[in-house]
């Protein structure tokens, strides 16, 4: 037997199918002219995010304001704390390659928004190319897999987490999550060979890089077993020679799991509450169903997109949208059942579908009922299921092969064009906040973050935000917070130590709180009391360098000069380029 490794996939070498009556000429296209043609889309589509992009929401947490990501020396920190860590703002978000991607970008970027675009672009692109592959593999027909990956590349539902930088961890998980399938997929059908246990272990690690850039790569065993489901082995003596090994994915999803909830558990130091927490679990599965009839709309005709979606939870299984989201998914049900029956490729698309949503399902509680954001992953089975079809379409006659390439060219064009649009929404703060709003109302986060904005060119309008936002929650501390801002800017200090100290009795865990009444004190010349409440502040996010410049200043006034300046130096440590701990040193000497 020849030694080497051998892939069974159709040759990349250009051939033609046999052209029989009336039936079109099928090419095969050499791979990296493929690969072109979907970076010139995928630049096509989001090179307006290039020209306009800017840091927004929580874009200024993960990098602005996060010192972590801003020096090599923190290097292990980002591996032992939670996302939010530099930010002050407490999370249970355990992503440290998202935050080593960072920290790569600050390196060559620094806080210029083009580069970290640049990377996110980059990194769907790439995704884009690795589902190609995946289906180019898997169906044996490059059509399949040109559809595919093209659809995937410029559609508008997916253009949240590509313009929102802080969405990062979408596209890592992504691609990690497509690299290790296609490595397993090599590794089942290459020829047993040196290569054979290299595949297997790249699989392994692509997989493990997965889970530390996104929870939902924990589902990544379940499509594992999907495939080896739907395409088994057929040579019995070559499925001996490759073991499934699917305990090995199992066994590092466990451990995974089980340092989730015991040293890489972060929600003990807060209790963490999502808004969907305290349904009962049937209501919010009647809810989930009427949020997949609005994905699969979404993906067929992606308008109305917005941000952060708030769906009202469902009353009753009577209720009109709730009964009819659930007949609909009887329907997909029988459907998937012919699939299973008649095409193994087809059921393997709706599979993937459903098996990489199945965790924004809300059967474990999230902060929202769904997400266009949560559609990256699960979206690729339903393009794939589309281009299915359409390949079928494309090889019945020649009227039906120019037909659907028409059509394809009018879908890469028509969402391209509203990809591209939507980079001007979130170039402009105000429009994306106000979009949100204009579809979900009571959505606080995006109530506040639009105060802040306003705060820039007025006190009152932005007060008026803040109002509404504890109108609708009144428990919202950071409301109570901003609140107190606006009344200290306005002159009325009494009014804004209410807000202030509202804002420490529902979340007495707050740094910003404890660092404004320290303001408060050191402008009133209580130095004591300042440094105190400084301290307080430092205790709970030891990494935000403007607590430690405060401390200073302090210090300073105090006359307690050491403690000031070890003060100003752990300030510059974390932000060496700040200008007012610079200052303040140099008044030291």
């Amino acid at each position: 037997m020849l030694s080497g490794m051998w892939v069974q996939v159709p040759p990349r070498a250009p051939i033609m199918q046999k052209n029989q009556k009336n039936q079109p000429v099928v090419k095969i296209i050499p791979h990296y002219l493929i690969l072109i043609f979907i970076s010139v889309i995928g630049m096509a589509a989001y090179y307006r995010s290039l020209l306009k992009g800017i840091f927004l929401f929580d874009d200024n947490a993960l990098i602005a304001d996060n010192p972590l990501i801003k020096n090599f020396s923190y290097l292990k920190d980002i591996f032992v704390t939670h996302l939010f860590q530099g930010s002050g703002t407490h999370s249970n978000f355990y992503r440290p390659v998202q935050s080593l991607s960072f920290m790569l970008d600050y390196h060559f970027w620094q806080l210029n928004p083009f580069g970290y675009h640049f990377m996110n672009i980059l990194i769907h692109i790439l995704t884009a190319m690795a589902v190609y592959f995946i289906f180019y593999v898997l169906s044996r027909k490059q059509d399949i897999a040109v559809i595919t990956s093209s659809l995937f590349c410029v559609h508008t539902v997916l253009s949240w987490p590509v313009n929102y930088i802080a969405s990062r961890a979408d596209l890592l998980s992504a691609f990690f999550m497509l690299s290790a399938v296609l490595s397993y997929v090599l590794y089942k059908k290459t020829q047993p060979a040196r290569y054979n246990s290299l595949l297997f272990l790249s699989s392994l690690i692509f997989f493990i890089m997965a889970l530390l850039s996104k929870e939902i790569s924990i589902i990544l065993p379940f499509v594992l077993i999907l495939y080896l489901s739907c395409f088994p082995e057929q040579n019995k003596k070559l499925k001996e020679r490759h073991p499934n090994l699917i305990w090995v994915f199992i066994f590092v999803t466990t451990l995974y799991a089980l340092l989730r909830v015991t040293v890489l558990d972060f929600s003990k130091e807060k209790l963490l509450e999502t808004t969907t927490g305290m349904i009962p679990m049937h209501i919010r599965l009647l809810t989930a169903a009427k949020a997949l009839m609005i994905y699969l709309k979404l993906l067929v005709m992606p308008t109305g997109l917005h941000m952060e979606w708030n769906i009202e939870p469902a009353v009753s299984f009577v209720e009109s949208e709730v009964f009819l989201s659930v007949i609909g998914l009887a329907v997909i049900a029988g459907f998937v059942y012919f699939l299973f029956r008649t095409s193994k490729l087809k059921f393997f698309a709706i599979g993937w579908f459903f098996i990489t949503l199945m965790p924004y399902s809300n059967i474990y509680p999230l902060p929202y009922f769904m997400g266009e954001g949560w559609l990256y992953i699960p979206s690729i089975g339903f393009f794939a299921l589309a281009a299915i079809y359409l390949s079928e379409l494309r090889r019945r006659s020649k009227a039906w092969f120019w037909t659907v390439n028409l059509l394809l060219v009018f879908l890469l064009i028509f969402y391209g064009i509203l990809t591209a649009k939507r980079a001007d929404v979130w170039a402009d703060p105000v429009k994306l906040y106000t979009e949100i709003l204009k579809y979900s109302p009571n959505n606080t986060k995006a109530r506040i973050n639009l105060g802040v904005l306003l705060a820039k060119s007025g006190n009152d309008p932005a007060l008026e935000e803040f109002r509404k936002t504890v109108k609708l929650d009144p428990n919202d501390y950071v409301a109570h917070n901003n609140m107190g801002i606006i009344y200290k800017k306005k002159g009325d200090i009494a009014k804004a130590m209410e807000e202030y100290r509202k804002a420490l009795e529902l979340n007495p865990r707050y740094p910003l709180a404890y660092n404004n009444i320290g303001n408060i004190h050191l402008e009133s010349g209580q130095y004591g009391l300042a440094i105190d409440f400084y301290k307080k502040a430092i205790d709970i996010d030891p990494y935000n360098a403007n607590f430690y410049n405060n401390l200073g200043k302090a210090y300073r006034e105090k006359k307690m000069l050491k403690e000031a300046r070890e003060a100003f130096e752990k300030a510059l440590k974390l932000d060496p380029n700040n200008k007012e701990t610079i200052a303040g040193l140099d008044t030291l000497k």
